[in-house]
């Protein structure tokens, strides 16, 4: 872990900011603007109600409130709470959508024990 980031620090992507390219880092990542491209976090990854992603997406746990778009996986949980759109392909350890939330696309369950241990190849085999 780089000795310069604070633990449990995170990045804000405000309501003015579009950013297009690649984003990776220790932290996390709190989006209330527009990010279209890649996202890789050590840390997790916060749509806030008014951010927009358009990304492939890799990051610890994944909070939606606004809009997510792409190709997701969250080492631990992807949630999507009432006001989230989520729209694509998601792998993740566990799941939460909430009353009202909308989930387009197709799940993947992720080994929990596998996803600790940092596994690639953690990904459950369809039944």
């Amino acid at each position: 872990m780089n000795a310069s980031v604070p633990p449990g620090s995170t990045s804000l992507v405000s309501r003015e900011l579009l950013i297009e390219g690649e984003i990776s880092g220790e932290e996390s990542l709190h989006v209330d603007g527009r990010v279209k491209g890649f996202v890789r976090l050590s840390g997790d990854l916060f749509v806030g109600a008014g951010g927009v992603v358009e990304a492939e997406v890799e990051a610890r746990n994944v909070v939606v409130q606004g809009s997510l778009a792409g190709k997701v996986t969250a080492r631990q949980q992807l949630e999507i709470q009432p006001t989230g759109r989520f729209h694509g392909e998601c792998t993740a350890a566990s799941f939460e959508i909430r009353e009202g939330a909308v989930f387009e696309g197709t799940s993947r369950m992720i080994d929990p024990a596998a996803a600790k241990s940092g596994s690639r190849s953690a990904a459950a085999k369809p039944a």
